[in-house]
């Protein structure tokens, strides 16, 4: 009781107008004001999330130098990347390593090579098709992180392989995928994967691969994407309005090992 009564003298002297000292020093007294404000502020800067608004993102208009790598996937949209490339300005450098998959690229010097080869300002990594029985999730990221690591700081998407879920009548058994794309998503991040699953295209006799007509829907679906809010660094692909032959492709074959 006598606490509270202190307490209740405390807090009237801060409020009130009057002052008084002990000896020749003024009792000092808070700014309730101030800090108020200062309560107000700490409430929201800890306000959730979704409660405060988010930035938007500014879409990166410069010429970029892709570098897009990765398994037999990588082909057939190179084609129309460069179509894309050329009408938006940017340079296309493409790798595709027939038989890879991230181990491949993660445990050979082959991705550092071609960095250092075209200097990228963005890396386009087209993997994981070769991947899909694996059921060690432990084993999937360790693959994935050493290619990350590789990559550093420069800007990429990784585009996940076209299989097929569950519940996807139309889906090959041996194509159907059982957990490695979201596996890669919890890598590399939403804003940053392309998801390819169920992909609606028309598709090779093998059921996974996309035939040329069937590239062009993934081609301009992933340039919808890469171009939007939901990637973490946006660019600009504009759909091209004329045709020309691919160039700076490399293709290299299943028994290449390699660099080193």
């Amino acid at each position: 009781m006598i606490l509270f009564n202190v307490c209740i003298v405390i807090f009237t002297y801060a409020i009130s107008p009057l002052s008084f000292s002990l000896g020749d020093e003024p009792v000092r007294k808070v700014d309730m004001q101030a800090s108020l404000a200062a309560l107000n502020s700490d409430s929201t800067a800890t306000q959730p999330a979704d409660s405060v608004q988010i930035q938007q993102k500014v879409k990166d208009e410069s010429p970029q130098r892709f570098l897009f790598v990765g398994d037999s996937m990588v082909e057939p949209i190179a084609h129309y990347f460069w179509n894309y490339a050329k009408e938006n300005g940017h340079e296309l450098y493409t790798v595709t390593w027939y038989g890879s998959s991230s181990y491949s690229w993660g445990c050979t010097r082959t991705l550092e090579h071609f960095m250092e080869e075209t200097k990228p300002t963005f890396i386009v990594l087209c993997m994981g098709s070769n991947e899909l029985t694996l059921k060690d999730m432990n084993t999937i990221h360790r693959n994935v992180q050493r290619v990350l690591e590789k990559v550093g700081d420069i800007p990429f998407v990784w585009i996940g392989p076209p299989s097929y879920t569950e519940n996807n009548p139309n889906g090959i058994k041996r194509w159907i995928d059982k957990g490695y794309n979201d596996q890669l998503i919890k890598e590399v991040g939403a804003d940053r994967f392309f998801d390819s699953r169920d992909m609606q295209m028309e598709r090779a006799r093998d059921g996974l691969h996309p035939t040329m007509k069937g590239a062009v829907v993934w081609m301009d679906q992933l340039a919808q994407w890469m171009q939007s809010e939901l990637t973490r660094h946006p660019v600009i692909l504009n759909a091209p309005q004329q045709k020309s032959a691919i160039q700076n492709l490399t293709v290299m074959q299943t028994k290449d090992k390699g660099f080193y």
